[in-house]
């Protein structure tokens, strides 16, 4: 049972994981400021790409330490959500797959069979 429900929590973990990537890349191909320019976007998504390979390899270190890529992004969508009412759609989604990432990171590790 606990190898299926790691299979579960893993699937969903790259599901929200690359859904947040793309949504941030969307928002700024469609509907970010110009003010703000690339450096946002380098700041928000490169931290997002650094555990991919990790975690579709499904290493359980990867697992440990991917939530803190996922700081940038949330405090990204949280600002957004505050100062930039026509951004407010793109944030709270963005938000909400921040947190969706973050619980199925925990409950991959938590299935996750243990080590032999």
């Amino acid at each position: 049972m606990t190898a299926a429900v790691f299979r579960r929590a893993r699937a969903l973990t790259l599901l929200a994981w690359l859904g947040l990537l793309l949504l941030v890349l969307a928002w700024h191909a469609v509907g970010a400021p110009a003010a703000p320019g690339p450096m946002i976007l380098a700041i928000v998504t490169l931290p997002l790409l650094a555990p991919l390979p990790g975690l579709w390899a499904g290493r359980r270190r990867t697992y440990r330490w991917a939530p803190l890529t996922l700081a940038p992004a949330l405090a990204w969508s949280l600002t957004e959500i505050l100062a930039n009412p026509p951004a407010r759609r793109f944030a709270v989604a963005a938000s909400l797959l921040a947190f969706l990432s973050l619980a199925a990171v925990v409950a991959a590790l938590r299935s996750m069979p243990a080590r032999s």
